[in-house]
This record gives C-alpha cells, sequence and structure tokens, in this order.
C-alpha cells in the first residue's frame, strides 16, 4: 500500500455504502482522481467539515488491493465558496466543476490546468453575472488542452472520441 500526499480542490462528492463518500478531486500532482473517504457520514466522522465541494485541501491518499484509491487525511487550507455565497454563485461553482470533470479523462500532472482551475475559482468569488465568465472559464480550459480555445471543437472531438 502506497501513500501520496498532495493539494486538491474538491470538484464533488458522492454518497456510496451506508457512511462513505467518493470524492472527484484535482490535485495538484496527479491531475483528477476519485478517491473513497471511509466513514465521512457518521456524526463523529473528522475528515467530513475538510472535504467539502469547493474546498482546497491537503490530502493523504492510499492505494488498496485493486488499486483504489482512498482518503487517510485531509486538512482544509481554504474554502473557495464563501459560506455566505448567493445561489447565482453556487450555480457558477457547480457549473465550473461540472464542466472541469466532463473534459478531464484520467490521472495526469499538469501545473499549468492546476494554476487555472485554482485561479479561476478564487476569481468567480468576484463575479456577479456569471455566464461570461462560464464562457471565458471554458474557452481558457480547452485552450489549455490544446484546443485552440474553439470550445465547439472541442466539445465535438471528445464527444466523439470519448462517446459522451
Amino acid at each position: 500500500m502506497a501513500t501520496y500526499q498532495t493539494n486538491a480542490v474538491v470538484l464533488k462528492r458522492e454518497d456510496i455504502f451506508e457512511a462513505d463518500r467518493l470524492y472527484h478531486l484535482y490535485t495538484e500532482d496527479f491531475g483528477k482522481v476519485k478517491a473513497i473517504a471511509g466513514s465521512v457520514r457518521k456524526i463523529n466522522a473528522k475528515l467530513t467539515g475538510h472535504l467539502e465541494p469547493f474546498n482546497l485541501v491537503w490530502v493523504e491518499l492510499m492505494t488498496k488491493k485493486g488499486g483504489d484509491l482512498f482518503i487517510t487525511t485531509a486538512l482544509s487550507e481554504i474554502s473557495l465558496l464563501e459560506n455566505n455565497a448567493s445561489p447565482n454563485l453556487i450555480s457558477l461553482f457547480v457549473k465550473m466543476s461540472d464542466f472541469a470533470l466532463k473534459m478531464l479523462k484520467g490521472q495526469e500532472k499538469d501545473k499549468a490546468m492546476w494554476d487555472f482551475i485554482l485561479e479561476n475559482f478564487i476569481k468567480a468569488r468576484e463575479v456577479e453575472a456569471g455566464d461570461p465568465f462560464l464562457n471565458d472559464y471554458k474557452s481558457g480550459f480547452i485552450k489549455i488542452m490544446g484546443f485552440g480555445g474553439n470550445l465547439e471543437e472541442a466539445e465535438y472531438y471528445l464527444s466523439d472520441f470519448y462517446m459522451l
């Protein structure tokens, strides 16, 4: 069993089994990963508050038999989405996260993408109208992926390639 330590942005969480959650993370050192945190839905779980969506966290990941990743430790550094966020801002964060999860297909370290995602989640806190910002985010995202900023072409290519 190997352990890894890295910074990550919590993009999404899903309840699985009785008390566990599956977390979709974008990490600084490994790119997009899915990791399970055991028993985090129990009332006395210590990791729960740290692993809220849109938190920047330091995590320790451990591989177990079969290659599954498990979160053993998590410490939140900052919440990218503030407690008093408006419904429009929450919606923008969810759309940004969903787009990242749709476009990123595997574990691959990418410093430019890490910086871009982190910078844009921080910038989004100051946005009043989400649609122009979201379009700029998507265009910048696919430009880093190598599609030259043409969103329609990237979505067409990726839908064929990945059968989205």
